[in-house]
């Protein structure tokens, strides 16, 4: 079977810098400062970012794809070359069928033209008959929910309404490849529920679906397929599971890298936190555990002055307010008489319930009265939580590892 989709070695180049629009002086000036490079046999040096560099890549009939990555990965110049919005500099695109795009708030609608004008005019452009149109009118003005707005220019409307109307028009008028952008992201949460039920009804009826969004949840709940692209180029590309898996973990890195080892910049007249350190339960330092190992952190601290019963605290966070794990000698006692000079705080943590993503370490030291910090409460540390989510659902990799960091063990039952 013949692929919808298919990207061959594709490159897109934009220009870099100029006019906004080509001019014969600009060009004429170009080609005069690169004469001398032609002159001394050398190449013409190539200007303007690469958005795309060699990207290949195929979606087969009635699929649902997703691209993802961060932003300027070159997802949008994707589906831009696929809509045919724009031409790849090198490679080869091939698109088999009439495609319906949703590339940003607005598109594909005219904001001087009413909602009635838009809708038939899109279904001229597609090659609809005006029969054709009619009979589907009705239907994409009930999903937009626009009928006290249909006689108004689409330039009065709201970003959230001319995205109801664009993605209704573009999803209704029979595409056989339908193309959606992070432009979801503006419309309202029943809007956004709509939007994904009517994706997914899409791709049961046989129609192929490209979704570009940085909701990871909405991607893997509607998508089979996936690429990962990274500064243009191709990371991964598969199963969506495998695929968000990949991103994910790139994520991870790129934040743990972020962070220092040890960030604790506060001063105390009191101690100094000569170093933090992770370690497992065999003793050795590291910093990446996977769920449900014991962790163990170390706290060498260097006390400036005799200090009498201090308190230490741990906590443990996701970046997010709060703590998910504190441990305290407030709450469990156990403080030392007296600490003076170099000491090594432990604390081991048993069979941590964490799912994979990085986590920052905090720390603080209260006085012997348990009020007063002689060490501020201020991150110290980082480590990281690994491995692949186990999980049936349909969003099980993208939901546990964007949201709910704690796993405990449960089972559900349905009574009638």
């Amino acid at each position: 079977m013949t692929p919808s989709v298919t990207l061959e070695k594709v490159s897109k180049r934009y220009r870099g810098g100029g006019p906004r629009y080509a001019s014969l002086r600009h060009d004429l000036s170009t080609a005069l400062r690169r004469l001398p490079q032609r002159l001394r046999g050398r190449p013409a040096t190539k200007r303007g970012p690469l958005a795309l560099d060699e990207v290949s890549f195929d979606v087969q009939h009635g699929e649902s794809f997703a691209i993802i990555g961060p932003n300027g990965a070159g997802k949008t110049t994707a589906l831009k070359i696929i809509s045919r919005i724009t031409y790849p500099t090198a490679g080869r695109a091939l698109v088999h069928g009439r495609v319906g795009a949703l590339i940003e708030v607005g598109s594909g609608v005219h904001p001087e033209l009413t909602a009635r004008e838009n809708i038939s005019l899109y279904g001229q452009i597609l090659g609809m008959s005006r029969d054709g149109v009619r009979r589907r009118f009705d239907e994409i003005v009930e999903f937009a929910e626009l009928e006290h707005a249909l006689d108004t220019p689409v330039k009065m409307y709201s970003s959230g309404m001319q995205l109801r109307l664009g993605f209704a028009i573009a999803s209704h008028l029979d595409p056989d490849i339908f193309v959606v952008d992070e432009a979801l992201a503006v419309g309202d949460a029943g809007f956004q529920a709509k939007c994904v039920e009517r994706m997914t009804g899409l791709v049961s009826e046989g129609r192929t679906l490209l979704f570009v969004s940085h909701n990871l949840s909405a991607v893997e709940a509607i998508c089979q397929q996936g690429l990962f692209l990274l500064n243009g180029r191709v990371q991964a590309l598969g199963d969506v599971k495998d695929v968000l898996a990949q991103y994910l973990d790139w994520v991870d890195t790129k934040r743990q890298s972020r962070l220092p080892e040890s960030t604790a910049t506060r001063p105390s007249r009191y101690l100094q936190l000569e170093e933090a350190t992770c370690h497992g339960a065999d003793g050795e330092e590291r910093y990446a555990f996977k769920t449900g190992e014991d962790i163990e952190v170390r706290l060498n601290f260097k006390a400036k002055v005799p200090v009498n019963r201090p308190h230490f605290s741990i906590g443990i966070t996701d970046g997010r307010p709060g703590n998910l794990i504190l441990c305290s000698m407030l709450v469990d006692g156990g403080a030392p008489e007296r600490i003076d000079g170099a000491v090594t705080i432990s604390c081991r943590l048993h069979s941590v319930p964490l799912l994979p993503r990085v986590y920052q370490l905090y720390c603080s030291v209260r006085s012997e009265q348990a009020f007063g910090d002689v060490f501020d409460w201020q991150p110290v540390g980082n480590f990281r939580m690994e491995g692949s989510v186990q999980g049936a659902g349909p969003a099980a990799q993208a939901h546990l590892s964007t949201d709910g960091p704690v796993h405990v063990q449960h089972e559900w039952e349905v009574r009638p």
